[in-house]
């Protein structure tokens, strides 16, 4: 009837509509008349591209050659918000692409769908009659019709290739279909544990990314990718805990790629400072002629090992320095890692002075992880390739709380044998072929008590005198106490009647050398110090009568030359 909306359909769809009446036809008689037109053209052959239009601003026609297909009234073209001659261009359009359309359009027209799922191609084209899929082989992928829908349900069964072939009305198009494994997955929300009051982002980012490594699953030969590890929020209070996000991409030749975020939740454990029973001390040799284990030696169960290690690379080709810890057994282990390890660099003084700055700062906060080691596995806990002359230091301290022991390596190797990074977990070496080092020495802490009464001799306290000797070769001697920890007590008291001023000062007797020092809490340092200078590290000002405690805690800097002396005077 008039004012009816009325279309013309094409394959399915409306490729010309009509709103309002021309004349005395109806919209619905306007449609039909169109319709008759392209069926009469189309059982004749036409060619849709033979559709054109031409018109002025009052009415524009839609032609095929000669003849007359509809046309768009001026009425038609307001109706549309449009002009006469843009909506005929349109309708023309129209007709064209849809006279044009395939008997069978799928979409997509290739499939790649993951072991185990299911993926959905689209089913259109002018062919409307019910749709067929066949797998060329259902083992690979299985291929299964709609039932509410045009659309062909695939699914991957096992790894492989095959072809789903879609028909309808006797029109076939062949879709090619690879079933292919995700290159990876992520287990649930893992955890990761540190120790620290606070616990430094430095310390939670590496803790993060250790977690994951537990949680991350790659198929053989993919690898992983881990987004920026967003830390945030500055250091964790010891007994707090955080949410970590980070973007896991696991790719490889022949898999799919998987990306997620995964979610790590750090935890900041309540955790008393180990103390230490045994020293590890790798410097023997100190400069590197060739390829060699430069340690070896067997973690205690329940007790903290400390790790002190310096050497500088003199082969004159690069060489890779390894430090790891190896879990032979089979069944995983625990353990608790404080890695103060500095970049290698060639000035032999520095390096050591800054593993030592981040092992005070470190211990005196009480920083550490907890990583777990899998079973015949190992923890590759420094990495580093050094340069001709380039020295590695570092100090660790690693307690094993579970489990078989474990053994600590220090390592020098080709840069080509051993490809792992800082943090990786790979295979373990046998231990059975590792030659246990003598360097090891028990209880490497020196408590130290003495008294400094102002106007008489002043205190002198020596770093690195008395050496320690070997647990199991007395021949053995730690010269310089590197890595022992000195826990140093000095009573200053002024029996005079006047205010006095002390110091604490640092004497480098030995020649050049670095000190690192936590002094009442406060961490205080000096660089290059050279006789016969002396270096003040503090002053008190003390008034007629009065006592004052000083504790000072230090550790003989690797690189550097020890003994030294701290002198307390006033």
């Amino acid at each position: 009837m008039a004012g009816a909306s009325a279309g013309v359909t094409i394959n399915g769809k409306v490729a010309v509509r009509f709103r309002v009446a021309n004349g005395s036809l109806t919209p619905a008689q306007r449609a039909q008349l169109t319709s008759d037109r392209i069926k009469d053209l189309v059982s004749k052959g036409v060619d849709p591209r033979a559709f054109t239009v031409e018109g002025t601003r009052f009415q524009a026609r839609v032609l095929a050659g000669d003849i007359l297909v509809c046309v768009a009234t001026a009425a038609d073209a307001r109706n549309a918000g449009r002009d006469p001659l843009g909506l005929a261009t349109s309708w023309a359009s129209n007709i064209k692409s849809l006279l044009l359309l395939p008997a069978v359009v799928v979409r997509p027209t290739d499939l790649t769908i993951p072991l185990g799922e299911n993926r959905t191609v689209m089913v259109g084209g002018a062919a409307s009659g019910p749709v067929y899929a066949k797998s060329w082989d259902d083992t690979v992928a299985a291929a299964t019709s709609g039932t509410d829908g045009r659309y062909v349900r695939v699914s991957g069964q096992r790894v492989g290739s095959t072809c789903v072939e879609i028909s309808v009305e006797g029109e076939r198009v062949t879709i090619p279909v690879a079933v292919k494994k995700y290159a990876g997955y992520v287990t649930d929300a893992s955890i990761a544990e540190v120790t620290g009051s606070p616990c430094p982002t430095s310390a939670i980012c590496y803790a993060v990314k250790q977690a994951l490594a537990g949680c991350v699953v790659p198929e053989s030969g993919a690898t992983v990718r881990l987004g920026d590890v967003n830390c945030h929020g500055g250091a964790l209070g010891a007994g707090d805990q955080r949410k970590v996000s980070v973007d896991v991409k696991i790719s490889g030749e022949g898999y799919i790629t998987y990306s997620t975020p995964a979610t790590v939740v750090v935890r900041n454990l309540v955790m008393p400072r180990n103390e230490v029973s045994q020293l590890f001390y790798s410097n023997d040799p100190e400069r590197l002629l060739k390829y060699q284990v430069l340690f070896a030696g067997k973690l205690e169960l329940q007790k903290a090992t400390r790790l002190l290690y310096h050497h500088q690379n003199a082969m004159g080709k690069k060489a890779h320095l390894v430090v790891d810890l190896i879990n032979p057994a089979s069944t995983p282990i625990k353990v608790r890692i404080a890695n103060a390890s500095a970049v290698p660099i060639v000035d032999t003084v520095l390096v050591g002075y800054k593993a030592s700055v981040d092992f005070m700062k470190d211990s005196q906060n009480n920083v550490s992880v907890i990583q777990t080691i899998p079973a015949g596995s190992r923890l590759v806990l420094v990495s580093d390739i050094l340069g001709n002359l380039d020295t590695a230091s570092g100090i660790i301290q690693v307690t094993q709380l579970n489990g078989e022991a474990a053994y600590m390596r220090v390592a020098s190797e080709p840069p080509e044998l051993d490809t792992t990074a800082a943090g990786d977990i790979a295979s373990a070496p046998n231990p059975l072929v590792l030659s246990m080092s003598d360097h090891v020495y028990e209880s490497p802490t020196k408590s130290v008590q003495t008294d400094y009464v102002i106007g008489q001799r002043w205190a002198f306290i020596s770093i690195g005198k008395n050496a320690l000797r070997g647990r199991t070769d007395e021949k053995t001697t730690l010269y310089g106490n590197y890595g022992v920890v000195y826990d140093i007590d000095v009573k200053v008291q002024n029996p005079t009647t006047e205010t006095k001023k002390v110091q604490v000062v640092f004497d480098p007797s030995a020649g050049l050398a670095s000190g690192v020092f936590i002094i009442d809490g406060q961490f205080v340092s000096t660089k290059y110090a050279k006789p016969p200078e002396e270096f003040s590290l503090a002053a008190y000002t003390l008034k007629p009568g009065e006592t004052r405690n000083v504790n000072i805690k230090t550790v003989p800097v690797a690189g550097s030359n020890y003994p030294a002396t701290l002198v307390v005077r006033s």
